[in-house]
């Protein structure tokens, strides 16, 4: 098996559970290969926008599925490289697709979406268009093409908030609201707090991916759009109240700025069809979840 992104936030979970179910994992990354003892890991530098060299990997791996989870992150403000977002988000999609679409061998994928791209593709939506959003939105319209004109078995996986160890991108909500607590400041709340959204604990998602990733051959599975969702929607207030008890300071009150701001507005997702197809639904509350995200922190946030 093949996970691009693994040395990103969800891709060393997933990475981790794969070789612990006895899978033999190629983990894809783009900069320095981490330490490794597990001898079903094989860590591999690469660009997943280079088609020859992942072509070259799967054919030679033996690869016979592709968690595609690599992409770049940053969906907000207009200090970013759009030509990057796109060649990250859009072109590396194309380029694990088409490689897995040309191999000697049948090669099936899961390709990471985000709940960020619901905007795109609901006409009555006002909220301006990011780079980030688009890009995810156009990943999973190619992967679709390759699916409906190829025959290629894949699925999409449209994640909805993911939070747990490992994540540092501090301008996210719960990283960088630990990140505050532990280091004894005030967390912010750049909003009025009130956006409510659905958090799903990281342990649970990658539960989802295996789900997924061992049904790809059931024609109920291949070729669908899941997402990953808990059903339960929590407001941002509320959320940063719950990382305060995960932390102990349960009486802290976060600062509350009330700017205006973009953030989207979310529509709840019951996941009532990934329970019935999948056999999945989320495991972790959010107190257990926060609770194992907060000791993550506590023991690796000096080491970064």
């Amino acid at each position: 098996m093949l996970v691009t992104g693994a040395n990103g936030f969800v891709g060393p979970w997933l990475v981790k559970a794969l070789a612990a179910h006895g899978a033999k994992v190629s983990a894809l990354v783009h900069s320095a290969i981490p330490s490794n003892t597990d001898a079903n890991i094989q860590f591999v530098r690469g660009d997943i926008t280079d088609f020859a060299a992942i072509s070259k990997l799967i054919h030679e791996s033996n690869i016979d599925t592709v968690y595609h989870l690599a992409a770049n992150n940053i969906n907000t403000g207009a200090g970013i490289s759009p030509y990057h977002v796109f060649e990250t988000n859009t072109r590396g999609v194309y380029s694990i697709l088409e490689a897995c679409r040309t191999a000697p061998h049948k090669v099936r994928a899961v390709v990471a979406s985000s709940k960020e791209v619901d905007d795109c593709f609901t006409p009555a939506s006002k909220r301006k268009h990011h780079p980030y959003m688009t890009s995810k939105a156009a990943a999973e319209l190619i992967t679709r093409s390759y699916m409906d004109t190829f025959g290629l078995a894949a699925v999409i996986m449209r994640s909805d908030n993911i939070y747990g160890g490992g994540d540092l991108n501090w301008q996210r909500l719960v990283p960088g609201t630990i990140r505050s607590l532990l280091q004894g400041e005030t967390p912010t709340i750049r909003s009025n707090g009130l956006f409510k959204r659905d958090y799903v604990y990281v342990e649970d998602a990658v539960a989802a991916y295996l789900a997924v990733g061992s049904r790809l051959d059931n024609p109920e599975v291949s070729g669908r759009l899941f997402r990953i969702a808990t059903g339960t929607a929590t407001t941002v207030y509320d959320m940063v109240k719950q990382c305060a008890c995960a932390a102990g300071k349960p009486d802290l009150e976060p600062r509350v700025l009330n700017e205006k701001s973009e953030e989207r507005i979310d529509t709840l997702y019951s996941p009532e069809m990934e329970q019935t197809i999948l056999g999945w639904k989320s495991q972790f509350s959010l107190e257990q979840g926060l609770a194992r995200t907060v000791q993550w922190y506590r023991e690796n946030l000096e080491r970064k």
